[in-house]
């Protein structure tokens, strides 16, 4: 599982990140990858916090038309197990926040664990 220090909780670091990341999509979900920038000022207005940890911090947005309030929260549980398990060994900083698409709540487990790790892999954060 993700420690608590391992996830994005803030609505600018969602917003940076959805605005500025590497886009993949899968079938059942759409990934967003940004790394952090290793000076600041950065280009595009990035600051580099000191208290950050090292590694990325994951994000997840799981809306309704996922389903109702169970199913949502089982998503959101199997992408965060999921997430660990991809970002296993990764220590690049980096925000990555993984958003459920609409079918995601009728796929087994390991089809969102596969399609999380291939949609890292493919934005270039983690190698295969």
């Amino acid at each position: 599982m993700l420690a608590r220090h391992q996830r994005i909780s803030q609505r600018s670091d969602f917003s940076r990140t959805l605005r500025h990341g590497v886009r993949v999509r899968r079938r059942d979900l759409m990934t967003y990858v940004l790394v952090s920038p290793q000076a600041w000022p950065d280009p595009r207005g990035v600051r580099v916090d000191v208290a950050e940890p090292r590694g990325p911090r994951v994000g997840l947005i799981v809306s309704k038309s996922v389903g109702n309030a169970v199913a949502r929260h089982a998503v959101a549980r199997r992408l965060r197990a999921a997430s660990a398990d991809a970002l296993d060994g990764v220590t690049t900083p980096a925000t990555v926040v993984i958003r459920a698409l609409p079918n995601a709540g009728k796929v087994p487990e390991s089809v969102l664990a596969e399609q999380v790790s291939a949609a890292i892999t493919r934005s270039g954060l983690a190698a295969s």
